[in-house]
């Protein structure tokens, strides 16, 4: 078994396209398809592009062993991704996970997705992380105003960037939608058009974000002079059971409610079924608004309006603003807030 093993990777070796392979390849020294490799300044760019095609021809692949052990650098980040539903995915993280790592591996990273489920403490899932030291920077999501994670990130000094904010005094690497913003607009539309007492549904009060939606929502019933009724706040998982539960509980509660904002795509899918179910018709006699990082709302009948922006491209800022962090940048340059456009669909009616 001892001789067949060693046989084995006597053969992988023999196999294995090196640098010294493309050199021999092309008659070039090893220096120079090295540096060509890396887009080296002292190289030409005739060079660089013929040793790239040779390289891919051939198959090659960097040695990362060596790399990592000459550098201390793993080549490799996490991303940690709560998970709140059994055997289901959530097309919204699944698309930010597409767009961060597609970049990343431009970038020359490979990305290790870490699953946080709810029995998890978060702040374990990095720590351990961390002190494996099996990746060179992290992304978090679903941030909280006080982020035990961010805390220990800040104090360790591992390079990181979050989906969402914080209201810590130290700045840190993010990148956020105006949550706000979006909140502010979502009830002024709905006031505008009549509807006089609209249901607010937003994320757990956990996190940073749905407060965020609160305080804008809040804001323009204020500037109108309105209070926000506590009792038609509700607070629900993201999820289209948690959306229907809410549709229905609410509805029984407050029969006459003509309109809603739902800060969910999946939860707006799960609240348009109850509708449904209950003999409402969006567009007609019920408004809905919903805010959403897919296009699932292209896909409801009728359509949904929506605050839309790409989580996909989220992913992708993400990378570029992590890769940054690795290089060393300042965390007060590393700070993005983005607005979310509004695409209207037939899910709204005007009561005036």
């Amino acid at each position: 078994m001892a001789d067949q093993a060693k046989l084995a990777a006597s053969r992988r070796a023999a196999q294995r396209v090196t640098l010294r392979t493309v050199a021999k390849s092309l008659g070039l020294s090893v220096t120079t398809v090295s540096r060509a490799l890396k887009d080296g300044p002292e190289v030409n760019r005739e060079t660089i592009d013929l040793v790239k095609k040779a390289a891919s021809d051939l198959g090659y692949r960097p040695n990362l062993g060596g790399i990592n052990l000459r550098t201390g650098k793993t080549h490799a980040v996490g991303v940690i991704m709560p998970f709140h539903r059994e055997g289901e995915m959530n097309i919204v993280v699944a698309s930010l996970i597409e767009g961060f790592c597609g970049a990343m591996k431009q970038h020359g990273y490979r990305t290790t997705v870490a699953p946080q489920f709810q029995a998890d403490d978060p702040l374990t899932t990095v720590r351990d992380l961390v002190e494996e030291g099996t990746v060179d920077g992290l992304i978090l999501t679903h941030t909280r105003p006080q982020d035990d994670r961010v805390k220990y990130l800040l104090e360790v000094g591992m390079p990181f960037v979050t989906f969402g904010r914080t209201e810590l005094l130290s700045k840190h690497p993010s990148i956020d939608i105006d949550h706000e913003e979006i909140g502010a607009a979502a009830a002024a539309r709905l006031l505008d058009a009549g509807h006089k007492a609209p249901l607010l549904v937003v994320p757990s009060s956990q996190f940073t974000y749905s407060l965020q939606f609160i305080k804008g929502w809040t804001a323009e019933f204020n500037r109108r002079n309105l209070t926000v009724p506590d009792e038609r706040m509700f607070f629900t998982a993201t999820t289209p059971d948690s959306g229907k539960k809410i549709a229905v509980d609410a509805l029984a509660k407050y029969p006459d409610v003509t309109s809603a904002f739902v800060a969910s795509d999946e939860a707006a899918l799960g609240f348009v079924s109850a509708l449904a179910d209950l003999g409402r018709k969006v567009g007609e006699d019920f408004s809905i608004v919903t805010y959403s990082g897919s296009r699932l709302h292209d896909f409801y009948n009728p359509p949904i309006s929506t605050y839309y922006f790409p989580n996909f491209v989220i992913g992708q800022r993400l990378s570029d603003l992590l890769y940054r962090s690795i290089q060393g940048e300042p965390a007060s340059g590393l700070s993005e807030i983005v607005r979310a456009s509004f695409v209207e669909r037939r899910s709204e009616f005007s009561l005036r």
